[in-house]
């Protein structure tokens, strides 16, 4: 499986924001986290983070289908790049696009000494991908509620 890892354009903003929805919304509907799901995010907020300087918007494209999209916002004085809103369609979820995507940003970004990012505690599956790529939890959680709480990672 081959997986093209290509930058936002301005007009990929109606698919970005439907793969975001699409992603999101069984996480939304399990942990009701109203304040932090990317899945209420409206369009015009996800155009914003997306094109926001120091963000750089990917879209992981599988035969020609887009199929996910992440933010990375890259701080080049602290040599840091954190990792925000990975998504990917429910029906291409567990066949590696996350890990290929994510092994290929970290390449395109050879100045990053360290990456952080976030994600859910209770969602086993996000932490095995994230600590199979080499991150590891800093020992930061952040309760969002009683269903849900967030765990930080950092790569060096």
């Amino acid at each position: 499986m081959e997986i093209e890892v290509l930058c936002f354009r301005e007009c990929d903003i109606d698919t970005v924001f439907e793969i975001q929805r699409t992603a999101y919304k069984p996480l939304y509907e399990k942990y009701h986290d109203d304040s932090s799901n990317p899945y209420m995010e409206t369009k015009e907020t996800v155009f914003r983070k997306y094109t926001r300087e120091g963000t750089t918007g990917y879209l992981f494209i599988l035969d020609g289908t887009t199929v996910g999209a992440v933010r990375i916002n890259i701080d080049d004085v602290n040599k840091s790049g954190r990792v925000s809103a990975l998504c990917v369609l429910p029906q291409y979820q567990g066949k590696g696009i996350a890990q290929k995507a994510l092994l290929e940003i970290e390449r395109l970004h050879p100045n990053v000494e360290r990456w952080f990012l976030d994600t859910i505690l209770e969602e086993e599956g996000n932490c095995h991908l994230y600590e199979k790529l080499g991150y590891k939890k800093t020992g930061k959680i952040e309760i969002i509620n009683e269903k849900m709480t967030l765990v930080f990672y950092e790569k060096k």
